[in-house]
């Protein structure tokens, strides 16, 4: 039993110095004894981490640490009880116990050290829970052999090359569906459900977790009950069940939506994955738009918990002291001003998505500083680590500056357009379909593949009639100028690697319209599908990745352009130098703007506003932000 007496923690005042738990050994259900060892990371003896969700913070259990009685999450005392040796002591480092919760100043100082505690651990233990949880359903001890089979069943493939990956997956849905019908193993029967149950605890969700995984020399998750699986497994079958399209394949060939559950926690998985491969070449703002499905129960923590992550570029020190508005105003400043980079703003005002009526955004908070609890969606803006798809505004560095209040940003750039008229985004067209779709941040697939199809099309005949006038691409043809730049725009011209589509995929966009008519048409799954095996996947891809969540617009100069969800007529259409896509901006009526979101408007995605054949198109303007 726990002593009366409750712990005292000692403060820490050398530097690179952390504490350590050493866990006494004991069966599962023994009390819990530890000891807290101050030592400098530089000396610190072999230890492991212990990456785990917090849980419910009123749910406490005792522990004996340093014969005092120190309170803890019963999540975590689950995860104590089960990593401890029954022979031998086990040294340990886990953040609610080796950190002083509420002390700010030691929280802040420590939450620098994370990267080298993370990196120094011999591994890292990801705690999931009990196998058979109440509220989260059983792990099966089968999901690890499971995970390895799935990935047996899967090609390898190039993420970088659209037209080889859209080919592998028509030959992989061929191929899954001929292994079905002589009753081999196949993707469409393969037992998903332990998968399903194991990914769908919180723990994937974490933000904090992203840098506990990245930074390790070697992840292994457990559940209780003798559930271990192999982080780098899980990982490689989540990247490959999102870039195969494995939920559809498991819509169309089952009629129910398996993986629906799974599909942001593995979508974070491949976002780790992919955090681990190019770390040591981000930006903290290229951290910030990997992991925006993550959630962190201080909002400050979705810029302090991925401060390891931005090897190049400025970066900013915790300070818990310090208001979530101004913490975000301090990261957007130093990003933009500092960073001398404009991608920070394609996630202003915010990204919320299904969720934009959720929450306001944080009082204060000007316009060009995103409220990063907002940010559910993807960005066209590229990472730093890949080439840049876009050059809007040029490829010169921008110029920019901060009002001494921090309240109004400057910038050089061109008011050029303005919004004249938009169709209902494919995003609202779902969402009146399927309403229960907000409960799903981040994804619109609709469970039922033929509401699903014809939505589709009324979407793209209502973009078609507002760009042309006529009611279908049947009738009368624009010119071949206009209908290509039409093709651009519905899928910005850009893949989910943020590539440039290649010129033949957007020349097979009427062509696809046409298909998804007869498709939708159609009862037949295979109708059309040799016409369109190339393209159709990628289009797809496109639409839902990118145009399924902006609005189609004709703007008033007749611009063909793909806006935000909360645009409005009269918005303008700006270009600022060195920025890598146009933005959409409200006026005030006080001489400055408002951002309202990044943009696609075709035919000036490259520079055109800055270099063009008349005069006035050299000319930029100091534009002033709220």
């Amino acid at each position: 039993m726990a002593s009366n007496t409750a712990y005292k923690y000692t403060a820490i005042v050398a530097p690179r110095t952390i504490r350590l738990m050493h866990l006494q050994p004991g069966t599962e259900t023994d009390p819990i004894h530890l000891s807290l060892v101050t030592t400098t990371l530089d000396s610190a003896p072999d230890f492991e981490a212990i990456s785990y969700c917090w849980g419910n913070a009123q749910d406490e259990r005792l522990v004996t640490c340093n014969d005092a009685a120190l309170s803890i999450t019963s999540s975590l005392f689950a995860g104590l009880a089960y990593f401890r040796h029954a022979d031998r002591p086990r040294i340990l480092w886990a953040d609610a116990i080796c950190i002083n919760q509420a002390d700010a100043a030691e929280k802040s100082g420590q939450v620098q050290l994370m990267p080298h505690i993370y990196s120094r651990s011999t591994r890292t233990l990801v705690w999931l829970g009990v196998a058979d949880d109440p509220t989260f359903g059983a792990i099966s001890p089968s999901v690890n052999t499971l995970i390895r089979e799935a990935l047996d069943l899967l090609p390898e493939f190039d993420p970088e090359n659209a037209a080889e990956m859209a080919a592998k997956v028509q030959a992989l849905y061929r191929d899954s569906r001929q292994l079905r019908d002589e009753g081999k193993p196949n993707l469409i029967d393969h037992d998903w459900e332990p998968l399903v149950a194991l990914v769908t605890r919180p723990w994937f969700l974490r933000k904090w977790v992203v840098q506990e995984v990245v930074l390790a020399k070697e992840v292994v998750l457990y559940a209780g009950g003798g559930v271990e699986v192999s982080w780098d497994n899980l990982a490689k079958l989540a990247f490959s069940i999102e870039g195969m399209g494995i939920p559809t394949l498991l819509i169309f060939e089952t009629k129910r939506a398996i993986l629906r559950p799974a599909m942001q926690p593995l979508h974070c998985v491949s976002n780790i994955l992919m955090v681990q491969i190019f770390r040591h070449s981000g930006t903290l703002v290229d951290g910030v738009v990997n992991t925006i499905d993550f959630n962190c129960t201080d909002p400050r923590d979705h810029v302090y918990s991925l401060l390891s992550l931005g090897a190049v570029g400025p970066t900013i020190l915790p300070d818990y002291n310090e208001p979530t508005s101004e913490v975000f105003r301090r990261f957007a400043i130093t990003m933009l001003v500092e960073g001398q980079s404009l991608k920070l703003l394609s996630l202003a005002p915010d990204r919320a998505g299904f969720n934009r009526e959720d929450t306001g955004r944080l009082e204060g908070l000007p316009s060009w500083a995103p409220d990063l609890r907002r940010v559910r969606m993807d960005v066209m803006a590229s990472y730093t680590v890949r080439p840049q798809a876009f050059f809007a505004g040029g490829r010169a560095k921008p110029i920019l500056s901060v009002t001494d209040d921090k309240k109004i940003l400057k910038c050089q750039g061109r008011i050029i357009d303005a919004v004249k008229t938009f169709v209902t985004s494919l995003l609202d067209m779902t969402l009146a379909d399927v309403p229960e779709q907000h409960a799903f941040r981040g994804s619109i697939l609709d469970p039922v593949p033929e509401r699903r199809r014809k939505r589709l099309v009324k979407w793209l005949e209502s973009c078609y009639h507002t760009a042309f006038g006529y009611e279908s691409s049947s009738e009368i043809k624009p010119s071949k100028e206009l209908l290509m730049s039409f093709s651009r725009t519905m899928v910005c011209d850009m893949d989910l690697m943020r590539n440039r589509l290649p010129p033949e995929f957007i020349a097979a966009f009427p062509r696809y319209m046409q298909w998804a008519a007869e498709r939708a048409a159609s009862t037949d799954k295979q109708q059309n599908s040799i016409r369109m095996q190339n393209y159709s996947s990628a289009i797809d891809d496109s639409i839902g990745g990118f145009a399924a969540l902006l609005k189609f617009c004709i703007t008033r100069q007749g611009r063909f352009a793909q806006i935000p969800l909360d645009s409005q007529p009269g918005d303008c259409i700006c270009v600022l130098i060195g920025g890598e896509v146009p933005f959409a901006v409200r006026p005030t009526g006080r001489g400055t703007y408002t951002f309202v979101g990044e943009c696609y408007v075709d035919g000036i995605m490259d520079g055109e506003t800055f270099s063009g054949e008349h005069a006035e198109a050299q000319i930029s303007e100091t534009i002033h932000f709220e």
